[in-house]
């Protein structure tokens, strides 16, 4: 007898079984922490809050023992003071110093009797403040900045070179801005110490709101502790 034809195998099913099917998402509600950070700011021994606070440019009416700069980087063009041409002169090389934030250069302050009393020498950072002084003795009727790309002070790293008036006899005040630098304290016998700064307190309170299904809400504050901010010491 002839045998019936064998039927080819068939393939496997392509659609997956449904024990193969992604579960679904649970029902219930997810669980959220919601954080709100508080900070509020007060001015050390007065009342109101630090924005109340107004920092005037004052005049500078004695030969200062030291003076703090603010080195915000950039070119001649943003100077802002009133010494007249024959007192203060400035001038840029290979498109001026950085004013990206962070951003070192090497300063170099002396006098401009050739050089021998060095005020300050060191790498700063753009929007960091340089000291400028002499120990205990007067600064000198007049100052060089130089600023260099790095500690190599050739002409190749030049970046900024300017000369100003420092003795106070002239028209000094707080805030001036010669070139790269400004002019953000200044210390003298007659008037102490002046400056842009003041101390404050900052108090920082977190607030954590958390919820769970078929529960209310819970608050839970915590007090992280004070800040101290403010003037500098200057020696």
């Amino acid at each position: 007898p002839t045998m019936p034809p064998t039927e080819p195998p068939t393939d496997p099913p392509t659609n997956p079984s449904p024990s193969d099917l992604p579960s679904e998402m649970p029902s219930s509600p997810i669980e959220r922490c919601n954080v709100n950070v508080g900070v509020t700011c007060t001015p050390s021994g007065e009342s109101g809050d630090c924005g109340s606070i107004i920092v005037s440019r004052t005049r500078c009416e004695q030969r200062p023992l030291a003076m703090v700069f603010k080195y915000n980087g950039g070119t001649c063009d943003q100077s802002d003071n009133i010494q007249p041409q024959t007192l203060f002169s400035c001038f840029d090389f290979f498109g001026g110093p950085p004013t990206t934030p962070g951003e070192t250069s090497f300063i170099l302050v002396t006098d401009i009797k050739g050089g021998s009393i060095v005020y300050h020498q060191g790498p700063v950072a753009v929007g960091d403040r340089y000291l400028v002084a002499d120990q205990s003795f007067l600064v000198d009727a007049n100052m060089n900045i130089t600023i260099y790309r790095n500690g190599i002070t050739i002409g190749e790293n030049l970046l900024q070179t300017l000369v100003y008036h420092s003795s106070c006899s002239q028209n000094l005040f707080l805030k001036d801005r010669f070139g790269a630098s400004q002019l953000v304290v200044f210390v003298n016998e007659k008037q102490g110490q002046v400056t842009c700064f003041f101390n404050a307190t900052y108090t920082i309170s977190l607030e954590n709101s958390f919820n769970n299904l078929g529960s209310s809400s819970a608050n839970l504050t915590s007090l992280l502790g004070n800040i101290e901010v403010g003037n500098l010491n200057i020696p």
